[in-house]
């Protein structure tokens, strides 16, 4: 009776239980042997191949270096991990790694050949995915980084260096509490806290620092790392700056609040001159006014009605600018003539308040081109604040000069000034520096934008000049002289 050898019995076991197609042939390459791995593999059942060449598993075009490799191991030289293509029932190509042993005979001769074969392909889709996957990180506008449970970084890409300031090899290995400021650091404990509970951490905005020091603001979302088997084992974050769409949002919120300030302004300038004209109005039909005292409400009635007109011009004209509507029609004038014209517009007023306006020229004329309309009405603003804004006893002085083709006029008044910090807002819409102060001064802050707009249509400048509070103010012009 023959006696199966436990050692045969085992190796057989462990042939069949194998993730590995294993496949014996003689040297003809005549298939001998073939486990359920070569079955599940290839698609042929034991019966179906053994007996048949093993060069059914091989593409034609490979068939040559298979009988190259055959000769190479009957010269006694190993062949493992051959990466290589196999041909399996239907015709498919399949991606496998192939190493070759030879069947020995006790006296050591080659009898055989034994075939182990492993399927690339699995292996070969997660290595492109793999690849997709890093190229997809690479190329990320937002910062992609992954860190273990103790928050050492583990990935950096090319935009967490862009966003940060630090090279890969200057973060890998380091803690991130590295771009964290001091006074936040406790946001990466309670981070990892809730990673390692294995929860996500979504849009969570937040301030890290550049390499530089400076700060960004970040939108920052976090996930756990998760081995096959579910063992949370690190984080993956991905950060976004959100810098600019902070400062959109400042700035939306700033022009809700400048236009709820302007409607507000706007209603109480409307609503003083309209009160006036409709008050006197209704007192002149029901016959309410002496005679002697019908003239000065008629005047009052002109004086406000003037004043409407002239804030509503300035919303139209502020209407036209943003729409990119406002045009001017430049011929040639008389800059001169210009400002005197203003100045005896506003005159009436600075006499009344005590408030005079000199004049100071050395020139007859001075000949620019320019819209006439619209650069008195420039000089009309200029004087018109510098009378609002200085006291009884003050006095406004216009300066008008020429030089090396530009002409210039300065309106400096003795009045209540500007302080340093609102000098570069002064010439901004509906900027009037102190709402509360504009209430009694009046007025909707848009004389001075469109002057800056006029003169800036015109090629020339506009300027503002203050020592500060209480020490004047003054605003000069510059225009292109007639060439």
């Amino acid at each position: 009776m023959n006696t199966i050898d436990p050692a045969a019995l085992r190796l057989a076991a462990i042939v069949e239980s194998s993730d590995d197609a294993i496949i014996s042939h003689s040297l003809s390459g005549t298939v001998e042997t073939w486990n359920r791995a070569a079955a599940r593999i290839f698609g042929y059942t034991a019966d179906e191949i053994i007996s048949r060449s093993v060069f059914t598993l091989v593409p034609h075009d490979l068939r040559p270096s298979e009988a190259e490799l055959i000769k190479r191991l009957e010269n006694g030289e190993a062949i493992n991990h051959v990466e290589t293509r196999a041909l399996v029932k239907g015709g498919s190509i399949l991606p496998v790694s192939l190493s070759i042993s030879p069947v020995l005979t006790p006296e050591g001769d080659i009898v055989g050949v034994a075939r182990i074969v492993r399927d690339l392909s699995a292996q070969q889709r997660a290595e492109r995915a793999a690849l997709r996957l890093a190229a997809i990180v690479d190329s990320s506008e937002d910062a992609i980084i992954s860190k273990d449970l103790n928050g050492i970084v583990q990935t950096w890409n090319k935009a967490a260096e862009r966003m940060f300031g630090y090279r890969s090899d200057q973060m890998i290995g380091q803690s991130i509490t590295k771009i964290i400021p001091h006074e936040r650091l406790g946001e990466e404990d309670t981070v990892l806290s809730r990673i390692r509970s294995g929860l996500a951490v979504e849009h969570f905005e937040t301030i890290r620092q550049r390499k530089d020091v400076s700060l960004v603001d970040i939108s920052l979302s976090v996930s756990p790392i998760r081995t096959a088997g579910g063992v949370v084992i690190g984080a993956s974050k991905i950060a976004r700056d959100v810098t600019v769409q902070r400062q959109l949002a400042r700035d939306a919120e700033e022009a809700n609040r400048v236009k709820d300030e302007f409607l507000a302004t706007l209603s109480h300038e409307l609503r003083t001159p309209l009160n006036a004209v409709l008050g006197y109005t209704r007192m002149l039909r029901a016959g309410n006014l002496a005679t002697d005292k019908q003239e000065r409400a008629i005047d009052v009635i002109e004086r406000n009605a003037t004043l409407l007109h002239q804030l509503v011009s300035d919303v139209l004209d502020v209407s036209g600018i943003v729409t990119g509507k406002m045009r001017v029609n430049p011929t040639e004038c008389d800059l001169s003539a210009i400002v005197r014209a203003a100045s005896d517009s506003v005159r009436p007023t600075s006499e009344t308040k005590g408030v005079p306006i000199k004049l100071e020229t050395a020139l007859d004329q001075i000949i620019v081109r320019c819209d006439t309309d619209r650069i008195q009405q420039v000089f009309w603003n200029l004087l018109a604040n510098a009378v609002k804004f200085t006291p009884r006893g003050g006095h406004v002085t216009v300066r008008l000069s020429a030089d090396e083709g530009i002409a210039k006029a300065s309106v400096t008044d003795t009045g209540i000034g500007i302080r340093p910090e609102a000098l570069p807002h002064v010439f901004q819409r509906f900027w009037q520096g102190d709402s509360v102060n504009s209430r009694h001064t009046g007025g909707l802050g848009l004389g001075l934008a469109l002057a800056r707009h006029f003169v800036e249509l015109h090629g020339g400048t506009i300027a503002a000049e203050s020592s500060g509070p209480g020490k004047g103010a003054t605003f000069t012009v510059t225009l292109p002289l007639r060439n």
